[in-house]
């Protein structure tokens, strides 16, 4: 697995991954998912800490939090087949941040 890989897939299970301003790997999210990624987080280290700064050099990777939330999203439309839409509500956003991710089914994702 790339390092690019693990951060998406990291960051569909709700860890998000940063550098911090000592230039090492910060992650957040549910305990038990950030538990469950560490083996992962320090088995592929140089590699992360790379494509998290080049990501901040060339903007190629989207909003840690925003593509998180996307990802739960389509997770929630995956593990429902017969369902049209999703939605997610995040309760620990900034109050005056993003109220809910929207998914449709074959259509487009968005946040209000």
């Amino acid at each position: 697995m790339n390092p690019a890989a693990i951060i998406r897939q990291a960051q569909a299970e709700g860890v998000m991954l940063a550098l911090s301003p000592a230039g090492t790997i910060k992650a957040t999210g549910e305990v038990a998912a950030v538990t469950r990624w560490l083996p992962v987080i320090r088995e592929h280290k140089p590699g992360i800490v790379a494509a998290l700064q080049q990501a901040a050099n060339d903007d190629i990777l989207p909003d840690p939090a925003a593509e998180a939330r996307r990802q739960r999203v389509l997770a929630i439309l995956d593990a429902h087949p017969d369902t049209r839409y999703a939605v997610l509500t995040d309760t620990q956003a900034d109050p005056e941040a993003v109220l809910l991710t929207l998914a449709i089914r074959g259509q487009a994702t968005c946040e209000l």
